[in-house]
């Protein structure tokens, strides 16, 4: 496949849910971090057919089609692979021009400039474990963060020095373009053709986008001066509006609950994620944006605001709500008291007594709209009441529940002292629209379909623990797999993981290419369902797979010997004795070691 459809791809991904492309002739309900209805490639009473929206996946465990976005239109709709990609590159406004030499030194570029990022973060990461990070140790320490969380997020330093990181990136045979590329330097005001570093005597912030690659940097800084925190500015890489601060080490705490809890800043992340709330992601200095908005609907259902608690971050969850009612997500609120942040509050009153708070002081967004609009005002006039209504009208308007709705009215007549007949005449005025249907939640189960194999549970096992794939790899070989497909996908997952950088869309796209994908969907559904064997078990399996081979071995040996003719030269004899030897000193050593 031509590296540009390979970036086309990617690009039609992040802008295109596969969930949405489905839900356009299929009925799709949601139970755990999935979608599921009727398939619509079989007839079928029971829905076997299932949407992982954070993979862009399906797979349909009674006909066993699978596979990505791509291959889902080239089904439906009957296309070839170019056509496919074509269409929907259409549909996500995406252009498709062919690889020129142009678009290949783009590409080329992209990834020298991760290259770079990947070896900034880890030397930044270096620098304050180091004699030099010494005073940004304990800092850190100070905020009592723990050395596991300083590793989890590559925490870094950059020291007070104008050239670190510029002169470090240099002597790894980075080019200047590619740091410059980076945003780690900037160019000197007063000398053409100097740069400088960016960060200095700072905290270094490592930011990675969902796959994992360090796309940009947030730094802080150690003493009062101005400005506190700093980012990369925006690249071909990074771009704030589109990432969220500690989304990939979030990711599958997400999954889990089915919930994100999203806060303002750097320390706040963190903090939580040291107290056990993993589910925890942070903005990233900016105001939360539809593109961040798209980012969490990917991964949940449902997101809890916890903003700092002064002014200026309740007015940040307003502006929030609306942004993620757009993309029908159901949304909870936290205010802290005092105005204080959520790492404040933690470092008072500890991990119990801060989820007791969130657990009991949420209030859903309309709520706390209402109670926002109600609180600003000293005195509470007709004009205002009315106004009041209106401002949450087309929120309970968009109610899906009659129930919902009649709550929310007698809310209103109580809060605001109209009588409900009112109230509900206010609300009424000029239709209340369409209702806006959540694009997830239905309910949420752990419910698990299609029975796996030992030898899908080998396979699963072997893509996720390296020591078991290079166990297997050792002593039986990658040719054990009984079904053909699945052999394909680990020799081909053997020759990716050679390569120094590798992800599974990687793999992906060479399950498409070579017509394994339904193979490789099932496997990524597996994946996420089943846990690992254990190394005991794989050392149980792997003397069954010898046992058996040696049976073969030795019903050969016999069919060799009966067809030998009492005649048979001595050749012949002498090549069987050898074999029969070979055969009984390799089993002797199976039973030995």
């Amino acid at each position: 496949m031509s590296r540009i459809y390979e970036d086309v791809i990617k690009e039609i991904n992040s802008r295109l849910e596969l969930v949405d492309i489905v839900s356009e002739t299929v009925q799709l309900t949601r139970k755990g971090n999935r979608y599921w209805g009727l398939c619509p490639f079989h007839q079928e009473k029971t829905a076997s057919f299932s949407v992982t929206p954070e993979r862009n996946m399906f797979y349909c465990f009674g006909c066993h089609a699978g596979g990505d976005m791509i291959s889902y239109i080239m089904k439906r709709e009957n296309m070839e692979f170019r056509e496919a990609v074509e269409y929907l590159a259409n549909r996500a406004g995406v252009t498709v021009q062919q690889e020129t030499p142009a678009v290949r030194r783009k590409r080329d570029r992209a990834m020298g400039v991760l290259a770079a990022n990947k070896a900034a973060a880890q030397f930044y990461n270096q620098l304050l474990l180091s004699a030099k990070g010494k005073k940004a140790l304990k800092y850190l320490q100070e905020r009592h963060l723990s050395p596991a969380i300083v590793e989890k997020f590559s925490l870094g330093y950059a020291p007070d020095s104008w050239n670190t990181i510029e002169d470090y990136l240099f002597k790894k045979a980075f080019s200047q373009e590619q740091v410059k590329s980076t945003g780690l330097i900037k160019r000197s005001d007063h000398q053409q053709n100097r740069y400088y570093d960016l960060f200095r005597d700072r905290i270094i912030f490592p930011i990675h986008d969902q796959r994992g690659e360090v796309v940009g940097f947030g730094g802080r800084v150690l003493d009062g001066s101005l400005p506190k925190y700093l980012n990369t500015p925006e690249t071909e890489l990074f771009s704030k509006r589109k990432n969220l601060y500690g989304l990939y080490q979030a990711r599958q705490a997400m999954r889990n609950l089915n919930q994100a809890l999203v806060v303002e800043g750097y320390m706040d992340c963190l903090k939580l994620h040291q107290a056990g709330i993993e589910n925890t992601v942070a903005t990233l200095g900016t105001a939360l944006t539809q593109d961040q908005a798209r980012l969490l609907r990917r991964f949940v259902e449902e997101v809890v605001l916890l903003f700092d608690g002064d002014d200026a971050g309740q007015r940040e969850a307003l502006r929030a709500i609306e942004v993620l009612h757009a993309e029908g997500l159901k949304i909870w609120v936290v205010s802290l008291p005092g105005g204080k942040d959520p790492d404040e509050y933690l470092e008072l009153y500890g991990k119990e007594e801060f989820l007791q708070y969130i657990q009991n002081s949420k209030v859903d967004y309309i709520e706390f709209k209402l109670n926002r609009y109600i609180n600003s005002e000293v005195e509470l006039n007709l004009e205002k009441r009315i106004r009041i209504i209106s401002a949450v009208q087309k929120d309970i308007a968009s109610l899906e529940s009659e129930l919902a709705k009649d709550y929310y009215t007698r809310m209103l007549s109580r809060r605001l002292q109209i009588e409900e007949n009112l109230v509900r005449r206010e609300l009424n005025k000029n239709g209340t629209g369409s209702p806006m249907l959540n694009k997830s939640g239905i309910f949420r189960d752990n419910t698990r379909y299609g029975k796996s194999s030992l030898e899908e549970r080998l396979l699963v096992s072997m893509l996720k623990n390296p020591l078991i794939f290079e166990e297997i790899q050792r002593t039986v070989g990658l040719n054990i797999f009984r079904n053909s497909e699945y052999r394909q996908l680990i020799r081909s997952f053997a020759d990716l993981a050679s390569q120094k950088d590798y992800c599974w869309e990687d793999l992906g796209s060479i399950a498409r290419q070579k017509g394994f994908e339904s193979a490789y969907a099932r496997i990524m559904f597996l994946m996420e369902e089943e846990e690992e064997l254990k190394l005991i078990e794989v050392q149980g399996i792997i003397r069954r797979i010898q046992m058996r081979r040696k049976q073969l071995r030795w019903h050969k040996l016999q069919e060799r010997l009966h067809q030998m003719s009492e005649d048979a030269d001595f050749d012949q004899l002498l090549r069987f004795i050898l074999d029969v030897d070979s055969f009984i000193n390799s089993t002797h050593k199976g039973v030995t070691s």
